[in-house]
């Protein structure tokens, strides 16, 4: 009995001394908070927002804390006191008030703090160097004379005050992203390319440079400009029978919705459905564009007969009925069945393959947002990412996708629009409205 007495007190002493011991080593634990802030913050201006995660992994948080300290005067960013254990892990969205703020422009220091639960009271701090600018850049615009077609294309030349994280041209709700033009580190200058509606119109002011620096300061300023009229054609198409099984079946072929359905309401699913996806598609493809100018002079035009015209608008008729409308954002040209397709000017091929309604497709970037589309190939003789010149041979034509007969749709891209070929193709509207503005990168 004295010795199960004995096992039963040794035992109990081995227990408590394990459980004291557990005991200290969480109260008494070194180890330290972290803090984590999400972003490489060096400027700090008045939209800027902090997201920074505390973090314990022993008794948990206890306090956090951020600020932003200047000489002797110090602006509270946010922080959070945590009574009980337990809180492990907390983020926060600072934003930094410059309506509140005491600070003035130049050095600071982010100042962020946690304390744990510890008896220890285990403290991490951490300081980061920043600059504080709360003065958004200033917009110069160096080009004056801005005549613009609606659907055509324009050049704005313009220098900023300071190096800056986002700028460009904004037409309505798009963005037009500018690229660097003999660019100084202080004065830095800026050539954008930019696209207007189809049914923007002279009175249409929702156009101007905008320009966010490094402290996400921005601005927004308009220049002069004037947008003339212009007035695009009205097409009723009658659809037959004869047309929709020549065209329908490439589609139900590769998608299955289609595959039951009658060939009128394929041909409106296709219309509506698929050319919104294939649009879509083109925005992706031509997201990203060459920083420098690749053509060279005008853009050539195929030979043959125009079909249909950009800015077209169509209704399309079936049984005397309008089932759907679409508008033409390209040239149409006939010419010889499976004639030999060329490079309208310098660039690099950034797309080929089968799109929707536009069939074999091949899509070259010229640089600086420029791009130029060749649709409904018979066959493509070029590889994407391969280097092209100025009338070298990239395919030929046909009739695949949603296309009638045999010819080339061709259609000119910049940045976010198509925008209207004819003016590429010619020499004196590119030396009048392009070139004479810049010798451009």
């Amino acid at each position: 009995m004295k010795n199960i007495a004995r096992y039963g007190i040794g035992l109990a002493v081995i227990v408590l001394v394990a459980l004291a011991t557990w005991q200290g080593m969480i109260y008494f634990e070194g180890k330290k908070p972290a803090i984590i802030l999400q972003d490489d913050v060096r400027y700090v201006g008045s939209k800027t927002t902090l997201s920074v995660t505390f973090s314990d992994e022993g008794r948990g948080l206890k306090q956090v804390v951020a600020f932003v300290e200047q000489n002797d005067e110090r602006q509270f960013l946010g922080g959070m006191n945590f009574p009980t254990p337990g809180e492990r892990r907390r983020t926060l969205n600072l934003d930094f008030d410059q309506a509140q703020s005491v600070l003035k422009e130049g050095p600071a220091r982010l100042v962020f703090s946690a304390l744990d639960h510890s008896l220890r009271k285990n403290e991490t701090t951490l300081v980061i160097d920043v600059e504080i600018d709360r003065t958004p850049p200033r917009i110069s615009t160096l080009t004056s004379a801005h005549y613009i077609n609606p659907g055509g294309s324009c050049l704005v030349v313009y220098q900023l005050s300071e190096p800056v994280d986002k700028t460009g041209v904004l037409v309505n709700d798009v963005f037009y992203p500018g690229y660097p033009y003999n660019v100084e580190e202080n004065q830095p200058r800026y050539a954008v390319l930019f696209g207007i509606p189809l049914n923007a119109s002279k009175d249409d002011r929702r156009l101007g440079i905008t320009a966010r620096d490094k402290a996400g300061n921005e601005t927004y300023n308009t220049f002069p400009h004037h947008i003339r009229s212009s007035r695009f054609r009205e097409r009723t198409l009658v659809l037959d029978d004869n047309f929709l099984e020549n065209v329908v079946p490439e589609f139900q072929s590769a998608i299955p919705r289609l595959r039951d359905q009658k060939p009128i309401d394929a041909f409106i699913y296709i219309n509506d459905v698929i050319r919104n996806e294939n649009d879509n598609k083109i925005k992706e493809i031509c997201s990203k564009s060459e920083p420098r100018k690749l053509w060279d002079g005008r853009f050539l035009r195929m030979s043959g007969s125009p079909m249909a015209g950009f800015g077209d608008f169509r209704t399309y008729i079936y049984n005397g009925e309008p089932v759907a409308t679409s508008l033409h954002e390209g040239v149409d040209i006939a010419s010889t069945v499976n004639a030999v397709v060329k490079a309208a000017n310098n660039g690099k091929v950034v797309y080929t393959g089968y799109l929707g309604i536009y069939g074999n497709m091949v899509i070259i970037d010229h640089g600086l947002g420029l791009f130029s589309q060749y649709a409904h190939l018979s066959s493509i003789d070029v590889a994407e990412g391969a280097s092209v010149m100025k009338d070298e041979p990239i395919g030929r034509t046909g009739a695949t996708g949603l296309a009638g007969g045999d010819h080339l749709h061709f259609g000119i891209y910049l940045a976010r629009q198509f925008v209207n070929p004819v003016e590429w193709w010619d020499q004196g509207w590119i030396e009048d409205n392009i070139l004479s503005k810049a010798s451009l990168p």
